[in-house]
């Protein structure tokens, strides 16, 4: 069995790794936003002035979205402000919530990892095939979202899981 100094600088070394994930990820998530806010806008204003809508901004834009979406879902995650249904949790006793808590991280940590392997396999198999209306760009970019999204999610798990053995 480890010891106390051991699992301090898993949690101290795990607690460094999530901090920078959550700085980029917020990072990522900004640009992504007002990247995607300054195109839409470009593209309306194109079109309802010149009638010359951008052709590539729908294709840019979806991008964009799906990277919005599952990294401000792990962020989400990480920050506790997920939907969830606590009506049992509230009223079970410390050490079912324990119980409660160390079940539900499994559970995310077997459907990350599942999220991972197959998400790399499209990554993979998409690299090599391009957007229709982005010649140049790789599919597999847009898929590897997924991965990314459970990796960071999968940190954050391992570190909760520490602070239910802790306790």
């Amino acid at each position: 069995m480890e010891d106390e100094p051991t699992k301090s600088r898993l949690k101290s070394a795990l607690d460094a790794i999530l901090k920078a994930m959550t700085t980029a990820t917020n990072l990522v998530l900004s640009v992504a936003m007002v990247g995607l806010s300054l195109i839409l806008g470009a593209n309306i204003a194109l079109r309802y002035l010149l009638g010359q809508p951008i052709t590539w901004s729908n294709a840019v834009s979806r991008y964009a979205y799906i990277y919005i979406v599952l990294l401000g879902t792990a962020i989400s995650y990480i920050e506790g402000s997920h939907a969830a249904i606590d009506v049992v949790y509230v009223t079970a006793s410390r050490k079912v919530k324990a119980v409660f808590d160390f079940l539900h991280y499994i559970i995310m940590m077997f459907l990350c990892v599942l999220l991972i392997g197959t998400g790399m396999k499209h990554v993979i198999n998409m690299w090599h095939v391009n957007s229709p209306v982005l010649t140049s760009f790789p599919m597999g970019v847009v898929y590897l979202s997924v991965p990314l999204c459970s990796v960071i999610m999968l940190v954050f798990l391992v570190r909760k899981i520490i602070d239910i053995r802790l306790k």
